[in-house]
């Protein structure tokens, strides 16, 4: 280059002569190995924003302990008692746990409702 200014014309004609240099085998796994790439990181978009609309979901569709007493209202006596037992189980751990032991004593009258509204 001699720095004296070139013609438009040749400034255009030698943006043609651009070639890039002939490819080899590793190109091709490069373009392997950037498509998995590209394919494992969509992919992983993907599930996050699944993951994001169920949790939504889940967490809005969830009612309330004293909606779930209610529901467990309509079943006859022994499952309501084994529902409440869950709902307990799940409020109070600590105290499912202390009466654990004499829920299946024949003597024993625990009123399961009770312990579950206490715990509200």
């Amino acid at each position: 280059m001699s720095g004296a200014p070139l013609s438009e014309a040749a400034m255009r004609d030698s943006l043609l002569d651009i070639r890039l240099p002939p490819g080899g085998a590793v190109d091709a796994v490069a373009d392997v190995l950037v498509s998995a790439g590209l394919a494992g990181c969509a992919a992983l978009v993907v599930v996050g924003l699944m993951r994001l609309a169920f949790m939504r979901r889940r967490g809005a569709a969830r009612p309330g302990l004293e909606a779930r007493i209610a529901a467990l209202a309509e079943l006859p006596e022994d499952a309501r008692r084994v529902g409440l037992l869950h709902l307990l189980r799940e409020v109070a751990p600590e105290r499912y746990d202390a009466l654990r032991p004499n829920l299946y004593r024949r003597d024993a009258e625990i009123d399961v409702e009770a312990e579950v509204r206490g715990h509200v």
